[in-house]
């Protein structure tokens, strides 16, 4: 599909979203908190359903910073949607892309409304993103991580397209697209050529819609997370299969309100979050004190970031269901949280008791 295509079909699938807009625009009624806030407060929303918290960090964010509105649903559509709604990329990515489309359908709150709607009440999935995740922490990968990287092109993409191990073809994927754009520091910072792998994909029986999707998505960003949404795409289950697509709530913890902001979208890419989290460490609690014993001093906050993640950030509300899926976010909750760690599983329980405690720390810092 060349350029021409592709922006007048999913302009019609943007047009097609709009037309199905039901009741009037809601008033927008911004928050009065930080730009940074406001993205981790809409991204989280739209993963748990909670419209009301996304319009508001999205009015918020069109009234302080808009660009920051823009880019951070592009990312929202790949990071937490993804093959769960794949009819849905297409026509955010083209909200998204520039002021004169929104102008042609009502203008930006117009269109910001909708679509943030639209994605609180879609099906998500993760996969990708939990993919990318153990490509980057899994302790059992660290070997992929550094052979891979002196490995040709052509060999890393006869790796990517082979049957072997999906976390080891995706490290090779990452290399084959080029760590510089994204770096990491558990990877070695190499060139890639994703016009390449896209192209080897497609020869390779990949489907040339997700390919595309995966295309236009990486020009907007500057992770793998759309090459990694198309390499998953041959593990969803065929619906010549008798598979049908089924979605189902994860289990959210009870959600607290600090103020006007949920405690879930104070994490650890936030100030205050930050804040809070150095705060409960030095309480004495059941999971300060195993990470107290296992994590070193210098780690403790990053690594109780990833905590919070995996225990209420990264929650969904209607996801995907299927084995491939399932399996990733299983091995990415206890198996990839690095620093030594091989199995969070305690730590992890421990603290979905003391994220109440955690809440007091952000009440207080916020």
């Amino acid at each position: 599909m060349d350029t021409n295509e592709f922006l007048a079909t999913s302009y019609a699938e943007l047009a097609q979203l709009m037309s199905e807009r039901k009741g009037t625009i809601p008033e927008p009624q911004p928050l009065d908190v930080s730009p940074w806030l406001c993205q981790s407060i809409l991204q989280k929303a739209i993963r748990r359903g909670e419209t009301g918290h996304a319009l508001r960090a999205a009015a918020s964010l069109l009234r302080d910073d808009p660009d920051k509105l823009w880019r951070r649903l592009a990312v929202a559509v790949f990071e937490d949607i993804g093959l769960g709604s794949l009819d849905l990329i297409a026509p955010v990515m083209t909200a998204t892309s520039g002021k004169g489309v929104r102008k042609a359908f009502g203008g930006d709150w117009s269109v910001v409304s909708a679509i943030v709607k639209r994605m609180a009440a879609a099906r998500k999935c993760r996969a990708a993103d939990d993919l990318l995740m153990s490509v980057i922490s899994h302790p059992r990968y660290e070997a992929d991580r550094l052979s891979l990287t002196y490995r040709t092109q052509r060999e890393l993409m006869e790796i990517v397209t082979g049957n072997g191990d999906i976390i080891t073809r995706a490290v090779a994927l990452f290399y084959a697209t080029g760590t510089d754009r994204c770096p990491v520091p558990t990877m070695r910072t190499r060139k890639g050529s994703i016009p390449y792998v896209l192209e080897m994909m497609l020869q390779t029986g990949f489907p040339h819609c997700v390919l595309e999707l995966a295309q236009r998505g990486s020009v907007r960003m500057r992770e793998p997370l759309p090459v990694f949404m198309s390499l998953l795409s041959l593990d969803v289950p065929a619906r010549s299969s008798g598979y049908e697509p089924i979605e189902k709530d994860d289990d959210f913890p009870p959600s607290i309100m600090v103020g006007e902001v949920p405690s879930w979208a104070i994490d650890f890419y936030t100030r205050p979050g930050r804040a809070a989290m150095k705060s409960f460490l030095r309480k004495s609690t059941p999971t300060s004190r195993w990470i107290e014993k296992h994590i070193a001093p210098r780690d403790r906050v990053e690594f109780l970031g990833g905590l919070v993640f995996r225990a209420q950030g990264g929650l969904l509300r209607a996801r995907l269901q299927w084995p491939m899926g399932s399996y990733l976010n299983r091995t990415m909750v206890i198996e990839a949280n690095g620093f030594g760690i091989e199995d969070a599983t305690e730590v992890l329980d421990l603290l979905r008791d003391d994220l109440s405690a955690l809440s007091k720390e952000q009440a207080d810092v916020l």
